[in-house]
């Protein structure tokens, strides 16, 4: 003979078990009751054969396959088997599926960029600094209460704690790199705010190099070569700062008769890599040759820089040409002077105001040239005549 145990007994083993009530549609029909004043479910699965006891004796039920659910009198055998593999055991209540827990609509959202700062190699005793920002991109106020890191040589500064940032705004804030000693550093920035998932953070990186302050020129001389007396001649050279720390100048002088500098002032200071012009500046005021230099001082490991100069004072040309031509027959105004180095021309205007008379004189050649010239006659309306025939004039050498 088969015992079945009471249900109220399988109600108290199936709620030891600890299993969830699952939701169940009970049904009867009308044979005499089995278990008085008991309604217990039992199911395998969602959709899949369920067995039921109820205040009557229950009806076969079916499951999806169409084969009828095991009697009620088997159920007590059973259960120690079923008990594994149902996905619940519970009375005739149901409860709500599982679901995950949704964020709050409107939340304050937070994002950072750019999630990582790389200052590449500092000199020591120089700064590199790179701004970070932070954006609200939710539908809240975002409230920033810290920011830090324990990087060596790394601050943070630019921005006042504890700071709001709106629903769709940003807050900036700069990170600091002075790096202490030689050697490559890493870390993060942490930044705190109001909102589950703090800290938000920010890798940094960066390497302290030893300082090294070199000054390089374009050129060790100039030479300026001849330059008449009372003229003047200027050449330039470029100061160039080939270390990776900043060059201050401290001084900048000159040497020898005749020569000046303009463009490099005392204090000025070239960042690594950066550059800067000289400009040397001969002007002899006696003939001979003439020797110098200028030189750079500064903080540079290879300071002074010092570039030679040199250059030749010329006598000013004495040579001049009187020209002289017949007047025109016609009433004029005056006359226009043209020249060429080459005969036949072109030729060029010698004076923009014409000579009233007829004749002009030419104190702007040099020695050892020939020159042409031709003259032309312009009216009080400004009408001007042909060309008149070419004359030329050869200059000797001083």
């Amino acid at each position: 003979m088969i015992g079945v145990r009471p249900a109220a007994s399988l109600r108290r083993r199936v709620q030891s078990v600890g299993y969830c009530p699952c939701p169940i549609n009970v049904r009867r029909d009308s044979s005499p009751l089995l278990f008085p004043d008991t309604t217990i479910a039992v199911m395998k699965k969602s959709n899949q054969i369920k067995w039921f006891v109820g205040a009557e004796k229950c009806a076969p039920q079916t499951n999806s396959t169409g084969k009828k659910a095991i009697p009620v009198v088997a159920l007590a055998l059973l259960f120690s088997t079923l008990l594994p593999n149902t996905g619940c055991i519970g009375l005739t209540s149901a409860s709500k599926p599982a679901s995950s827990q949704p964020s709050t609509p409107g939340a304050a959202a937070i994002s950072i960029a750019p999630a990582s700062v790389g200052f590449g190699a500092v000199a020591l005793g120089d700064t590199a600094s790179q701004s970070v920002t932070i954006s609200n991109n939710g539908g809240s106020d975002l409230t920033v209460t810290q920011i830090s890191t324990a990087a060596a040589g790394v601050k943070i500064t630019g921005m006042t704690l504890p700071l709001t940032i709106s629903a769709g705004k940003q807050g900036t804030f700069n990170v600091i790199f002075s790096p202490k000693a030689p050697g490559a550093v890493s870390g993060r920035v942490s930044v705190m705010t109001d909102i589950s998932g703090s800290p938000s953070t920010v890798s940094v990186s960066g390497t302290g190099m030893a300082a090294t302050a070199l000054l390089t020129t374009s050129a060790s001389s100039l030479s300026f070569g001849n330059v008449a007396v009372g003229k003047s001649n200027a050449l330039s050279l470029t100061l160039t700062n080939a270390g990776n720390s900043n060059v201050t100048m401290s001084k900048v002088s000159i040497s020898g008769a005749h020569f000046s500098e303009s463009g490099v002032s005392t204090g000025l200071i070239l960042a690594p890599g950066q550059s800067a012009t000289l400009d040397a500046i001969f002007s002899p005021v006696s003939t001979g040759s003439s020797s110098g230099s200028v030189m750079v001082e500064s903080n540079a490991t290879n300071s002074p820089a010092t570039i030679a100069l040199s250059g030749t004072g010329t006598q000013t040309s004495a040579h001049f040409v009187d020209l002289t031509w017949l007047p025109s027959t016609s009433a004029v105004a005056g006359y226009n002077v043209y020249r060429s180095e080459v005969s036949g021309g072109p030729y060029s205007k010698l004076d923009s105001n014409f000579a009233a008379a007829n004749s002009y004189t030419d104190s702007s050649v040099q020695g050892g040239l020939t020159y042409y010239y031709v003259v032309t006659s312009i009216t009080s309306s400004g009408m001007e005549s042909a060309d008149s025939v070419q004359a030329s004039a050869t200059i000797p050498t001083p």
